[in-house]
């Protein structure tokens, strides 16, 4: 797959442990690193942890997880296993973070959950 495709190459991880999960051409590298896999986002999610998108510059929620940088260019730069991306003046940051940390100010509620 990663010859048949410009530029990157990305995917979540499989479950821990999990074997033959993903065929060895498959290629890319894992988003998110190991300890963001597919059911770990999933089940987050359904908790109430919600995406969201911050400046750089503010103050992360606790227990929050930076998932990708959008550089003021608008370039989106994956954190994956093998890079960790460090925001810069002017840069955003796409977050995972807790349902309680998750409602804007005001004390809005997060939108619903997807089907």
């Amino acid at each position: 797959m990663e010859s048949n495709v410009e530029g990157h190459v990305y995917r979540v991880g499989p479950p821990h442990g999990s074997h033959g999960v993903v065929a060895p051409y498959t290629g890319g590298d894992i988003l998110f690193g190991t300890a963001l896999v597919r059911h770990v986002l999933a089940q987050r999610y359904e908790e109430g942890a919600r995406f969201v998108v911050r400046p750089a510059s503010s103050p992360r929620p606790p227990a929050s997880d930076t998932l990708f940088v959008i550089r003021a260019d608008r370039r989106l730069e994956p954190v994956t296993e093998q890079q960790r991306v460090t925001p810069r003046e002017g840069d955003s940051v796409v977050l995972l973070v807790p349902g309680h940390a998750a409602e804007p100010a005001g004390g809005a509620p997060p939108p619903p959950a997807l089907p």
